[in-house]
């Protein structure tokens, strides 16, 4: 089933307040939703943890869902306040946070990390988290500067900048190690 598809039988579940509704949610946007997750908490068990709160948050606002405009937006609105709410309980918990868990995915990298890769995630874990939020969105999520304004609840030319701020940060963090 086509992402067009399948959006048209999530709208048509949730307006019948169909409790499957939940899973085509799940097929459509699990896998995107985790990938945003990871870019925010720069750990992926974390990520995990907090997608599963999410989908319970969905399965919760069924009703709610079915009304929405834009139902993209919605959803990760829902993510993306989950992830902040998680950030904030975990500071609250734990003062020291030692994940070194590996958050970034390179497919090109293989099974074995390469020191680039390493470098890569280091300099990308040191940009400020909407610049680094754009810059996996684009690069690696390979979304457009409008579904990334619409993700993280910014503005065209916003989404377009904080992308572009990363991408010099980052130039500038590699040339560092490099030079």
């Amino acid at each position: 089933m086509d992402k067009r598809s399948l959006d048209e039988a999530i709208r048509e579940a949730l307006g019948r307040d169909d409790p499957a509704a939940v899973e085509l949610i799940w097929r459509r946007y699990a896998d995107s939703l985790l990938a945003y997750l990871v870019t925010k908490l720069c750990c992926r068990h974390d990520a995990e943890d907090v997608l599963q709160a999410v989908f319970v948050r969905i399965a919760g606002k069924r009703r709610k869902l079915a009304k929405a405009g834009c139902l993209d937006a919605y959803i990760y609105r829902i993510a993306r306040n989950e992830a902040v709410s998680y950030t904030r309980r975990r500071r609250r918990d734990r003062k020291d946070e030692t994940a070194k868990d590996s958050w970034l995915e390179v497919s090109a990298a293989g099974p074995e990390r390469t020191d680039v890769v390493e470098l890569l995630e280091v300099a990308l874990s040191r940009l400020p988290e909407s610049q680094r939020q754009a810059v996996v969105l684009k690069v690696y999520r390979d979304k457009t500067f409008e579904e990334i304004a619409r993700i993280m609840g910014i503005s065209l030319n916003t989404a377009a900048g904080r992308y572009r701020y990363g991408m010099e940060r980052l130039r500038t963090l590699l040339g560092e190690r490099w030079s």
